[in-house]
C-alpha cells in the first residue's frame, strides 16, 4: 500500500464571515503553508480557486512569487481549475463550464500549470451531468468528499463516474473522515485507513489532512505525527504527495474500477431552497449575462466592431456560485454584499447589451411613415431574438405615442387610434393591454400592445407603433380566446379557472385534467436549519407536515382579447398571500403565471402542488438530465418533464430549484423561512429576535405546458425572452429583418463569447438530442459544418477570420487561449529525493 498524504486547507471565502475576511484569510493561510514548507522540506500542499490566487497576486505579490517557486518545485499542487468551488447542483451548465474556462486560463497564464484534477472538497452533492462538463474541460480526475456513504453508497472509493452521455472521469471519494482533520487526530486517521485499505482493492490511497473551513491547512504537529507514523509502519509506503501524483498512480494500476452511472446526491437538502431572494437574483443575473454576452458577441462579429468586456460581470456570477453563497447558508450581512455584487453584473450586462442593440439598430432600416402636419411620428421598435433558432411567440411592448399626454382624448383613452406596422411596413392585428403606470389614466399617452411574431434565429425585425388618425383596424384571425365572468379563461385547448373558496386553480388541457386538474399551494412545517438535515435529522429530507392549505380569496379577469386572456387569482393562508396572474394565449399549449408572494410565516415552507406528477419525472440538471422517483427533496433546474402523469406535462420556472414527488404529486418549493447560518432546528417562536430568511415580497414566474411543448423553449421564454427596444427612425443597409446566427436542431447554444486572447470567437454547444446529430452553423451569413455530436456531448469551437473566410478549430474548454501549453504540474521525483536527503 502507498498512502498519499494530501495536505489541504479548505477556505470558504464567504460563510460565517464576509468576502473581505475570507479572501484575506487566503493570504494568511498561504503564508503559513510557505513557512511550513521551509521548515519541512517534504511537505506538499494542494490549492485550487483562482479567486484566492488572484487576491494574493494583487495584494501580496511577494507571497505570490513564493507560491510560483513552490509550484515549479512540484510541492505546491494547483488543482480544481475553477474560480471557486461552486455549488454543483444549481448553476446553469455554461456557468459551470465557464468556471473551468476562466479558471484554467488564469492558471496557465499566471501559475504556469494546467490542472487535470477537479476538486470539490465541500460541495453539497453533484448532478448527473458533471462527467460531461469535466470531459469538455479536459479534466481527467475528480476528488470529493460529499455526499458521504450514508447519503450516497458507492462500491469503492475509487470508481469511474459515468455521465448520461457515457463520458467517464476517474474519481475518488474520501472514504474516512472528511477533507481535512482536527488537531491531533492524524495518527488515528492513518490507523483507520490501514485497517480498511485492503478491502478497497487499490494500492494507492489518498489521505487528506489539514485544518480547514476558515483556511488553515497542515500544522507542524500533524506533519510530525505523519513522519512518526511512517517510521512506525515501514511496510506502508507513506509520502507527502499531491492529487496529480496520486491519480496518475491510481490510473497506472490499470484496474477495472467499478463504473458508477448515477448522480452523486443527495445531502444538505435544505440548501436547494434556502435564501430564495438571493437565488432568484442570482438566476436573473445569470440569464441576463448569458443572453447579453451572446447578443453582444454576434452583433460585434456581424458589424465588425470590438466586443465589450464582460469579465467583471463574469467574476461576479462565478464567485456567487460558491457553495455557501448560492445554497443559502451564509450570514445575513454577507448577502447584502453579494446582492450588491450581482447588481453590478446585472447592470453591466444590460448596459453592454443596449449598446450592441443600438449599434445593430443603427444599421437597420427603422423608417416610419411621415406623420400628418403637427402630429407625432410613429415609434420604431427593434425586436431581437437571442436564441439560435426561430421563435414564434407573442411579444408585448410599450411606447410613448406623444411627448405629452394626449388631451384630445381626455376621459376616452381607449378611443385613441393606434396602428402597428410589421417589418414589411404593413398594418397588423394586435391587442391593447393595460399600461404599466397609473399616472393620468384618463388621458392616453403610452400604449402597450401584444401581437404574434415569428423572429428569425439570432435575428431581428423592426416594427412600429403610433397614433394615426387615419389608421384602419386590422381584424385579428378567428380566435378561441374567451373568458367567463371573473373566474375562467380559455384558448380552446387550455382552460384555467378559480372561484373564491376554491382550494386551488383549475387546469384543463383538451378537456382533460392537466397535472391532476388543479394547482394547489400549502404551507409546511420546516423547523430545520439553513442546510436542512445538517445534524443528521432525516426528517429534513422530506418536508410533508402540512400547516395550512391555501384557498382562493379573490379572482378577476384582467384582459380578454384576440390573442390573450389573463386571470388574477389571490390565494391566502395564515398571514401570507399569493397573487397569480395566469395567461393563456391564442394557439398556445401552456399557461404562464406571474407570481407575487407576500410571505410572513416562520420556520415554514411554501410548496406549489400538482396532484398528478406520475411515478417519476425527468429533471433538467447541470450537464444533462436525470429521471427520479420519490426521493424526498431534490434539486432541479429550468424544467421538469412529467411524462408518466395521466396527462403528461412540463413545468418550468425562472427561479425555483427545489422539488419532490410525494404520493404521485409533484411539489415545487418556492421558499423556506429558516434562520441564517443555523445548523440546528428551531421553532417559529424560539428566539424571535433572530431573523428568518425571505420574509416579505417576492416575484417569480412559472409555466405549465403540454408534453408536446419544447421544454427548453418554454424555459427560455421565461428566462431569456425576446427583447423589444424602442429606437429612432432612419435609413439602414441591413433592412428590417435578418438573422445573424443559426444552429441546426438537436443542440443547445451554451455560449458565444470572445476568445480570451482576443483572436476570434468561442462557440460552445451541447447535444440535447437522444441520438447523434450532425451540427451545422450559419455564421454571419456563412454556412459552416461543425461535425457530429453524441447525446449530452459538450463541444467548443474557435471561429476566426481567415483569408478564405472563416476558420474553425475545435477546442476544449481548457484550450480557448493560444497560450503555450504548460506542464501538467507533475510531482518531481528528483525534488522529493533531494528534500528527503
Amino acid at each position: 500500500m502507498r498512502f498519499h498524504l494530501i495536505g489541504n486547507s479548505h477556505l470558504d471565502p464567504v460563510w460565517l464571515w464576509d468576502w473581505r475576511e475570507g479572501l484575506n484569510e487566503g493570504i494568511t493561510t498561504c503564508r503559513t503553508i510557505l513557512r511550513l514548507m521551509r521548515t519541512f522540506p517534504e511537505l506538499t500542499y494542494v490549492r485550487g480557486e483562482t479567486s484566492i490566487y488572484r487576491h494574493i497576486q494583487e495584494n501580496d505579490p511577494a507571497t505570490f512569487a513564493q507560491i510560483r517557486a513552490m509550484i515549479d518545485e512540484g510541492r505546491w499542487d494547483v488543482v480544481g481549475g475553477t474560480l471557486c468551488q461552486p455549488d454543483t447542483n444549481l448553476p446553469a451548465t455554461e456557468v459551470l463550464c465557464r468556471q473551468f474556462a476562466q479558471g484554467l486560463d488564469y492558471m496557465r497564464r499566471e501559475l504556469g500549470v494546467r490542472p487535470r484534477v477537479a476538486w470539490a472538497a465541500d460541495s453539497f452533492g453533484h448532478s448527473y451531468g458533471w462527467p460531461e462538463i469535466y470531459s469538455a474541460a479536459g479534466m481527467e480526475y475528480f476528488a470529493f468528499s460529499r455526499p458521504f456513504e450514508a447519503d450516497c453508497p458507492l462500491p469503492s472509493p475509487a470508481f469511474n463516474w459515468e455521465g448520461p452521455g457515457g463520458r467517464k472521469v476517474l474519481s475518488w471519494r474520501i472514504p474516512i473522515g472528511w477533507y481535512g482533520s482536527e488537531r491531533g487526530e492524524v495518527a488515528r486517521r492513518l490507523d483507520e485507513y490501514r485497517s480498511k485499505a485492503e478491502q478497497w482493492g487499490v494500492e494507492n490511497i489518498a489521505v487528506t489532512y489539514g485544518l480547514g473551513n476558515h483556511g488553515g491547512g497542515p500544522t507542524a504537529l500533524q506533519i510530525r505525527e505523519i513522519m512518526a507514523w511512517r517510521d512506525a509502519n515501514p511496510d506502508v509506503t507513506t509520502e507527502f504527495s499531491t492529487f496529480h501524483r496520486f491519480f496518475d498512480a491510481l490510473a497506472a494500476e490499470n484496474k477495472a474500477y467499478p463504473v458508477v452511472s448515477k448522480e452523486l446526491n443527495f445531502t444538505l437538502r435544505g440548501c436547494f431552497s434556502s435564501a430564495f431572494r438571493y437565488k432568484k437574483a442570482y438566476r436573473r443575473t445569470e440569464n441576463i449575462l448569458l443572453s447579453a454576452e451572446r447578443t453582444t458577441s454576434v452583433v460585434s462579429a456581424s458589424l465588425d466592431r470590438p466586443a465589450p468586456d464582460l469579465s467583471a460581470a463574469w467574476d461576479s456570477v462565478l464567485f456567487n456560485t460558491f457553495h455557501d453563497i448560492l445554497p443559502g447558508s451564509s450570514l445575513e450581512r454577507t448577502y447584502e454584499d453579494q446582492h450588491a455584487w450581482l447588481g453590478v453584473a446585472f447592470h453591466d450586462a444590460r448596459r453592454h447589451e443596449l449598446t450592441s442593440l443600438n449599434a445593430l439598430a443603427a444599421r437597420c432600416d427603422t423608417r416610419v411613415p411621415a406623420p400628418a402636419d403637427d402630429m407625432p411620428c410613429a415609434v420604431p421598435v427593434l425586436l431581437w431574438n437571442p436564441h439560435p433558432h426561430p421563435v414564434s411567440t407573442h411579444v408585448e411592448f410599450e411606447a410613448c405615442l406623444e411627448y405629452r399626454p394626449i388631451t384630445n382624448y381626455v376621459n376616452r383613452p381607449n378611443a385613441l387610434p393606434v396602428e402597428v406596422l410589421n417589418q414589411e411596413g404593413k398594418p397588423v392585428a394586435f391587442q391593447l393591454l393595460t399600461v404599466e403606470n397609473q399616472f393620468g389614466s384618463h388621458l392616453p399617452w403610452r400604449k402597450r400592445v401584444l401581437l404574434p411574431v415569428t423572429l428569425p434565429a439570432c435575428g431581428f425585425q423592426v416594427f412600429s407603433v403610433g397614433w394615426n388618425e387615419a389608421a384602419r383596424p386590422v381584424a385579428a384571425p378567428a380566435s378561441l380566446v374567451r373568458a367567463e365572468g371573473d373566474h375562467l379563461i380559455s384558448n380552446g385547448s387550455l382552460t384555467v379557472s378559480a372561484r373564491p373558496g376554491d382550494t386551488g386553480v383549475g387546469l384543463e388541457l383538451d378537456g382533460r385534467p392537466l397535472a391532476g386538474g388543479i394547482l394547489r399551494a400549502a404551507t409546511f412545517d420546516d423547523p430545520f436549519g439553513s442546510w436542512g438535515n445538517h445534524d443528521g435529522d432525516l426528517a429534513g429530507d422530506d418536508i410533508s407536515t402540512v400547516l395550512a392549505d391555501w384557498t382562493v380569496a379573490q379572482t378577476k379577469v384582467l384582459e380578454c382579447g384576440a390573442f390573450r386572456a389573463s386571470l388574477w387569482v389571490m390565494m391566502t393562508a395564515g398571514t401570507s398571500r399569493l397573487e397569480l396572474v395566469l395567461h393563456v394565449e391564442e394557439g398556445a399549449r401552456q399557461v404562464r403565471a406571474e407570481a407575487r408572494l407576500l410571505w410572513n410565516e416562520r420556520s415554514a415552507r411554501l410548496k406549489l402542488i400538482l396532484p398528478d406528477g406520475g411515478a417519476s419525472v425527468l429533471y433538467e440538471v447541470p450537464g444533462g438530465d436525470v429521471l427520479r422517483g420519490e426521493l424526498g427533496e431534490v434539486p432541479g433546474g429550468r424544467w421538469i418533464r412529467a411524462d408518466h402523469a395521466a396527462t403528461p406535462f412540463i413545468f418550468a420556472s425562472d427561479g425555483l430549484y427545489n422539488f419532490d414527488l410525494k404520493n404521485g404529486s409533484l411539489r415545487a418549493t418556492v421558499l423556506r423561512s429558516t434562520r441564517y447560518s443555523r445548523n440546528s432546528s428551531s421553532a417559529a417562536t424560539e428566539e424571535p429576535w433572530r431573523p428568518h430568511l425571505d420574509l416579505g415580497e417576492h416575484r417569480f414566474q412559472f409555466a405549465i405546458a403540454a408534453a408536446d411543448t419544447d421544454a427548453w423553449a418554454l424555459a427560455d421564454s421565461l428566462e431569456q425572452p425576446v427583447t423589444a427596444m424602442v429606437t429612432y427612425p432612419h435609413e439602414g443597409t441591413l433592412g428590417r429583418s435578418g438573422s445573424l446566427l443559426a444552429l441546426s436542431a438537436g443542440v443547445r447554444l451554451l455560449a458565444l463569447k470572445p476568445a480570451y486572447d482576443g483572436e476570434g470567437w468561442i462557440l460552445r454547444i451541447q447535444c440535447i438530442a437522444k441520438e447523434v446529430v450532425d451540427v451545422n452553423l450559419t455564421w454571419v451569413g456563412a454556412p459552416l459544418r461543425l461535425g457530429s455530436l453524441t447525446p449530452y456531448e459538450i463541444a467548443s469551437w474557435r471561429i476566426a477570420c481567415a483569408p478564405s473566410g472563416w476558420s474553425l478549430e475545435r477546442v476544449n474548454t481548457a484550450e480557448e487561449s493560444k497560450v503555450v501549453e504548460a506542464s501538467a504540474n507533475p510531482f518531481k521525483k528528483e525534488a522529493l529525493s533531494s528534500a528527503r536527503a
